[in-house]
């Protein structure tokens, strides 16, 4: 047990850096958090108790010494078992004793890393989108969370939290919008929506992996014929799922030829793999249909803003339409798209203190460029911009 134990404590500072991570939408913390974390914290138990447990247990003849049933068992746990009913006889055929083996009972620890670390892998391209397009949103959306750490209870209410959002949250995503403009880079809700497209093929390519390495012979759509048969009272003893109990074979070298021996090997982690894989197959189903409507309302919110404009006008509650069509267009697609991201992170009351500072920034900014004075940053300006 104490393998097991120090094995998740070696992933835990990797997890918490996962979790420090920006939440993102429903999707992304289902795929690059949730589904990480389960399948790292899963991964490292189970590598801990193939390492130092006893995976396999095979029932050895009874003149076989301890140093030959070690032997056996190690060998039959790399080699491999395959499963037959024990009603029924062994073929003389190798090919055809042998075409139901277990080929996946090794390696589950070692695919659950690999999925883990697989799962993680879009959100660290959408890292590289973020240095491309030219805007920190990752890094914006800390500030934003350092910043409502601090004001979110402070007495003074709506006033204060204002006053602190114009003179630094505003301000900075403002200048960070800006910067990116001048380096012509306008495309920053595209490149989510690329990620997110990354993300869902990700998610279903996960999902296909998982059901082949389940590979049956009698279902192609794993999970719900399982639940079917478990219903219907059908075990591992005649459907071949997941066997506790399996053979293997082996060779001995006598001194005037090489004899071959079948074992039976019990398989004591199939008994939980059935259930854990059970519940990877659902959940790695929804992560994906997830993923894809999250696809679809990202390419369809891009293409199509208004709902994006709406929440602004919500969030800024004022009767002069026409100032707020003027911050609208001030804000571009990029910064709704920003504003977005800082409501799904962090929440659509900040997400309002923030619209209504920028819109105060915005207009600094436009009477600054009709001023000839466009080429200043409002965070050089300080108090100006309030």
């Amino acid at each position: 047990m104490s393998s097991q134990i120090g094995a998740i404590v070696s992933v835990n500072a990797l997890m918490g850096r996962i979790l420090k991570q920006p939440m993102g939408d429903l999707a992304d913390r289902l795929n690059s958090r949730i589904t990480v974390c389960v399948l790292a914290l899963t991964s490292a138990f189970l590598v801990s108790t193939h390492i130092w447990g006893e995976p396999i247990t095979c029932w050895t003849p009874a003149q076989f010494t301890k140093a030959w049933t070690d032997f056996v068992n190690q060998y039959c746990y790399v080699h491999g078992t395959y499963f037959v009913p024990l009603d029924k006889g062994l073929d003389f055929d190798a090919t055809e004793r042998r075409r139901f083996p277990i080929t996946y009972y090794q390696w589950v620890p070692y695919v659950m890393a690999v999925q883990a670390l697989l799962y993680y892998l879009p959100r660290l391209i959408w890292k590289c989108f973020c240095t491309i397009s030219g805007y920190d949103l990752i890094g914006a959306i800390r500030h934003m969370e350092h910043i409502w750490d601090e004001v979110r209870g402070n007495e003074d209410k709506f006033k204060a939290r204002m006053t602190s959002f114009e003179k630094q949250s505003a301000v900075y995503i403002w200048d960070g919008i800006l910067l990116a403009r001048r380096k012509q880079s306008y495309h920053l809700a595209l490149y989510y929506v690329a990620f997110t497209a990354l993300q869902t093929l990700n998610a279903w390519l996960q999902f296909v992996w998982l059901n082949e390495l389940l590979q049956s012979a009698t279902y192609s759509f794993w999970g719900p014929s399982i639940i079917l048969d478990l219903y219907r009272g059908i075990d591992w003893q005649i459907s071949g799922h997941f066997p506790r109990i399996t053979h293997c074979d082996f060779s001995r070298r006598r001194p005037a030829s090489i004899q071959l021996d079948t074992v039976l090997c019990v398989l004591h982690l199939n008994i939980y793999y059935e259930k854990l894989f059970l519940f990877l197959w659902f959940w790695m189903f929804f992560v994906a249909m997830v993923s894809t409507a999250n696809f679809f309302f990202w390419t369809i919110s891009t293409c199509v803003t208004r709902t994006a404009r709406r929440t602004i006008i919500q969030y800024l509650n004022e009767d002069n339409r026409t100032s707020v069509e003027h911050f609208l267009r001030l804000l571009g697609n990029d910064g709704l798209f920003i504003v977005q991201q800082i409501s799904i992170n962090i929440g659509d009351l900040p997400a309002s203190y923030l619209t209504r500072a920028m819109k105060t920034v915005a207009e600094t900014w436009d009477i600054a460029v009709n001023d000839g004075l466009e080429g200043r940053s409002l965070l050089q300006k300080g108090n100006k911009a309030v």
